[in-house]
């Protein structure tokens, strides 16, 4: 596939910064080779370790202070290449030595020695990884990414903004079906992640309807995404996969696990809406002085013309005045319609809406006057009927 050279670029530039990170962690340690590493040097000349370390920690002073990563390695050069003299199984010498180099296939021939001795080391790796983005090679990068995880799972608040640009790439997500099989802890950490980034949406839109997070939060968390994109199409179709035979444009039942398709119900200080313990009503509460939304979903827009018929036991003539109505199209801001209770007659008739209006919200709206007593009422069923 291709990919904008920018693209590429930022994220090797993230990759490189990941790398400086990651190499400068390991300056410090035990004895003098790690802690002193000069003067174990001093002691003993032959010592490749603390060669090693001195030159990781040359390696990131430098790119702290120029902000380029190729410039801390070849500044670290000399100290990696007599490490790598006099113990040739150095791994971070090794990834130094590969960012000094300039000419790709040299670059190529370091990484697949070094890596023929050790596959295991996350600075190594990291390495091997920008290398892998600069080719555009993505499945061979996802797989770097995965094995740098699952050694070094800490890393991901670092790795996991360089991975959402590989994974938003097209084609991508059938190389992440194979590797995020959910059997590293960091596999649900990145759905998470990836549900609230606006790139990646369409690609994990894709990857959900290919295989299950196993994970209802990030469901959840995807559908309120794409809804709030403004892909409420492609939000509806995966609902209709997630709840499977659940999924019901019935918007009687007050079922709340999968908003905005299921009901949003508002719960906070002061202003709540909860099933009935029979699960067959709606109960709500709201304190004086407070108001607002209390329910809200998503329903496909209906034939016209319709109705809305809200169905109650409500006695009281100021809570039927408190309780509105509001229809709106999805991602619309003006209401179509909106009236209180008091106004339901044989129900809300709707004889036409925008052309462009696939989806309506339907909302239950309420509030409670300071001074007066607080609106605890029960809501039976909200029913859209074709006229």
């Amino acid at each position: 596939m291709t990919v904008a050279r920018p693209v590429r670029l930022g994220i090797s530039i993230a990759l490189g910064l990941v790398l400086a990170a990651a190499l400068g962690a390991q300056s410090a340690g035990i004895a003098l080779t790690k802690k002193a590493p000069d003067t174990a040097i001093a002691a003993f000349p032959l010592n490749g370790l603390a060669y090693e370390n001195i030159a990781s920690a040359v390696f990131l002073a430098t790119t702290e202070a120029t902000g380029s990563p190729e410039e801390g390695a070849k500044a670290a050069r000399p100290w990696a290449l007599e490490a790598y003299r006099l113990e040739p199984l150095v791994p971070k010498a090794h990834a130094i030595l590969a960012l000094a180099e300039d000419d790709p296939e040299k670059r190529r021939q370091i990484l697949d020695a070094a890596l023929a001795l050790n596959r295991r080391e996350p600075r190594l790796q990291a390495v091997v990884l920008q290398q892998q983005v600069a080719d555009a090679d993505y499945p061979a990068a996802i797989a770097s990414l995965d094995r740098i995880l699952r050694v070094k799972p800490s890393q991901y608040n670092e790795l996991f903004p360089v991975l959402i640009n590989v994974f938003a790439q097209e084609g991508a997500t059938d190389e992440f079906a194979k590797i995020l099989d959910g059997s590293s802890e960091w596999h649900g950490r990145f759905f998470r992640f990836a549900a609230s980034q606006p790139s990646a949406l369409r690609n994990m839109a894709e990857l959900r309807r290919k295989m299950s997070f196993d994970d209802e939060d990030t469901d959840r968390a995807l559908l309120r995404s794409l809804e709030r994109e403004g892909d409420v199409a492609t939000a509806y179709s995966l609902y209709q996969r997630i709840a499977g035979a659940d999924a019901t444009d019935a918007v009687g039942a007050w079922s709340s696990d999968y908003p905005p398709f299921d009901w949003s119900l508002t719960d906070k200080a002061g202003l709540r809406a909860q099933p009935s313990l029979t699960g067959k009503g709606l109960e709500i509460s709201v304190k004086p002085s407070k108001g607002g939304v209390v329910a809200r979903r998503l329903v496909r827009a209906p034939e016209r013309p319709f109705s809305i018929i809200v169905k109650h036991s409500i006695d009281s003539q100021q809570a039927l005045q408190d309780i509105d109505v509001v229809v709106k199209c999805a991602g619309q801001t003006g209401a179509i319609f909106e009236a209180n209770l008091v106004r339901q007659g044989n129900g809300y008739r709707i004889d036409n809406l925008p052309s462009d209006c696939a989806f309506i919200e339907i909302a239950i709206a309420a509030r409670a006057w300071s001074g007066r007593a607080a609106l605890n009422e029960n809501i039976e069923v909200v029913d859209v009927v074709q006229r």
